[in-house]
């Protein structure tokens, strides 16, 4: 069976995304105004924003900001939870007049993209000199219920070892044509979970839902694996969040 098409890889589990996934940390966002160059009342772009997790931070900040996804059923969650203006786009074709935002945020998604063409856009809806950032909550895999984690993912799961990563992705932007300017930036955070919560936010991953075949011990093996590392009934689920600005100048 095939993989389903990047824009609907999430309808199933849109729900279970909306609750269990991580936001971001604030010190990101302080990050991206500074380093853009926009504060309250400038207008922004998020593209591929999904459930809005990432739209409405920047909307609390004062900011002008439409978030775009081509899922309906995410966007679906985003408009329930409010906070920010949505619209259905691809990230190709965003529906956007050319040169009509001060800034583009792409969070969790441009390893899903079609990188050259994106950046066409970006570039297309971007006011001139204005900055793009792409950014992730990259797993910590540091030893012990991180690690096991991961370890089960590959054994269980078909696409987890094959999909691309935010880490090669960003290395893809780095070296596109027309990007400059490029800017880093490390933050940490966490999640805290019980049992349900951390299922829950397990069965958000894409390549669980659509690569992991043998369900039942794949969920016992992850039960296991909680049991061994709960403390009073809970984990941490520790993240990097790795962000990366850069401007776009094409010839």
């Amino acid at each position: 069976m095939s993989a389903p098409d990047s824009r609907e890889r999430f309808s199933s589990q849109a729900a279970l995304y909306a609750r269990y996934r991580p936001s971001y940390p604030p010190e990101l966002y302080h990050w991206i105004l500074a380093t853009a160059g926009v504060g309250p009342g400038a207008s922004a772009l998020d593209l591929a924003c999904g459930t809005g997790l990432s739209t409405r931070p920047l909307a609390e900040l004062g900011l002008e900001v439409v978030g775009i996804d081509p899922n309906e059923k995410m966007l679906a969650e985003a408009v329930a939870e409010g906070g920010a203006r949505y619209a259905r786009g691809e990230s190709t074709a965003t529906g956007l007049p050319d040169q009509s935002v001060d800034l583009v945020t792409v969070a969790q998604a441009f390893h899903w993209l079609d990188i050259p063409a994106t950046l066409r856009e970006i570039h297309r809806v971007l006011r001139p000199g204005r900055s793009a950032v792409a950014y992730w909550n990259i797993r910590d895999l540091s030893p012990g219920f991180m690690s096991e984690y991961d370890d089960s993912l590959r054994r269980f799961s078909r696409e987890y070892a094959i999909i691309d990563k935010p880490i090669e992705t960003s290395e893809q932007i780095r070296r596109a044509e027309g990007v400059r300017d490029v800017r880093e930036a490390e933050f940490g955070y966490r999640q805290d979970f019980d049992l349900e919560g951390f299922l829950g936010r397990v069965y958000s991953s894409s390549y669980v839902v659509h690569g992991v075949k043998d369900h039942e011990p794949f969920r016992r093996e992850l039960r296991a694996t909680f049991e061994r590392h709960a403390r009073a009934g809970r984990i941490e689920f520790r993240y990097r969040t790795i962000a990366l600005a850069w401007r776009l100048g094409f010839s």
